[in-house]
């Protein structure tokens, strides 16, 4: 692999304004799809990151040698500023699934966790695997999250209730006010984790948002991600909000820090508001390409506002995207017990042209 760096390539411009490195044809093979491959699977933002972000980055990669230090604090004081908190209520993370997992760890020794059937659960394989009860209860026949179910399910065993708002892979967002009743009262009883991941993408992130609740000193945590927005699922920051003797818990067991590469693309894109308009722009587009390709199809998906759009195709997931994959076009692989619900996630709006097409000419043959 041939990387060829100076003092003028860290500082140059990429992207409009930031980094440029000459990387070898092999090694921009690594990094993201393979050549003429459109991966629509894994919710990312390939409009990002940011071009100040790319730039940061680079400045950072030249004292890599050093574990991050002010950057760590800044950045927290950033998130603690914009969201009215003090900085005690911050934790960072190694992606917001480290300060998940993190969670697991801190809680599931108390008790089970509670959550949907279906809905994010990278780290609630992971609380299995340590010993944890993950109690599932089953969607609303909307496929919206059955809160009333989820409270019933909480008993004195429990420990930890998990909610993802916007859900994951449903795309469906619970209504603020209805999410703030049942954390209110929940609360008194267990400690609720919010997963944000997609809040920023929402119609009204202020008010999907249960970050009043930590302010209030609630016994709730939100947890929220540079991945998705940001376009910086590779650099791998996130961070978590909440009481500080949650948050303690929560630090206590994370086994994994962000980099000081990642500390530094989140800092300089964080209120970064013409990438971030930018970035909910495009994926808005998207959205509206993807929803009608099912559409002229007689599909209806579910109602969304992440960058990721599902719906019941009618027909196995797998075999038809195995037909897709052979066009070089990947969507996410099917859900267990949701077999026919088809996910896709916002690429560039060409690729969701393509895709657009292929589903349309796959689908009437």
């Amino acid at each position: 692999m041939s990387i060829q760096l100076s003092r003028r390539t860290l500082l140059g411009g990429l992207v409009g304004s930031a980094v440029s490195l000459t990387l070898s044809p092999g090694a921009l093979a690594q990094f993201g799809p393979a050549q003429g491959v459109i991966s629509l699977t894994s919710n990312e933002n390939p409009y990002g990151p940011s071009a100040g972000a790319l730039k940061a980055a680079a400045a950072a990669t030249a004292k890599s040698a050093y574990y991050p230090g002010a950057i760590s604090r800044d950045l927290t004081q950033l998130i603690a500023d914009r969201h009215r908190l003090k900085t005690e209520n911050i934790v960072l993370s190694s992606g917001s699934n480290e300060a998940l997992c993190a969670a697991a760890m801190g809680w599931a020794k108390r008790g089970s966790i509670v959550t949907a059937a279906l809905t994010y659960d990278l780290h609630l394989g992971f609380a299995a695997r340590i010993g944890a009860d993950v109690v599932r209860m089953p969607l609303n026949s909307d496929m919206s999250i059955n809160l009333e179910a989820i409270a019933a399910a909480v008993d004195n065993s429990a420990s930890l209730v998990y909610i993802c708002n916007p859900n994951n892979p449903t795309g469906m967002t619970i209504d603020g006010d209805v999410l703030r009743d049942f954390c209110r009262t929940v609360s008194r009883h267990t400690t609720v984790i919010v997963d944000e991941a997609y809040n920023e993408l929402t119609a009204d992130p202020d008010y999907t948002s249960m970050v009043d609740l930590v302010r209030e000193g609630e016994n709730v945590i939100v947890m929220r991600t540079f991945s998705k927005l940001y376009g910086m699922a590779g650099l791998r920051v996130g961070y978590g909000m909440g009481r500080p003797d949650l948050v303690a818990r929560v630090r206590n067991h994370i086994t994994s820090w962000p980099n000081v590469v990642g500390l530094a693309a989140a800092h300089a894109s964080y209120n970064d508001d013409d990438f971030i308009g930018f970035s909910t722009g495009k994926i808005a587009q998207g959205r509206r390409i993807v929803i009608d390709a099912f559409k002229r199809q007689g599909i209806e998906p579910l109602p969304t506002q992440t960058n990721f759009v599902f719906a019941d195709i009618g027909r196995d997931v797998d075999a038809f995207g195995a037909r897709m994959r052979e066009r070089n076009v990947r969507v996410h692989r099917a859900y267990p017990g949701y077999e026919t619900y088809m996910r896709v996630s916002m690429g560039k709006l060409d690729e969701l042209e393509v895709f657009s097409e292929l589903f349309n000419e796959l689908f009437s043959a």
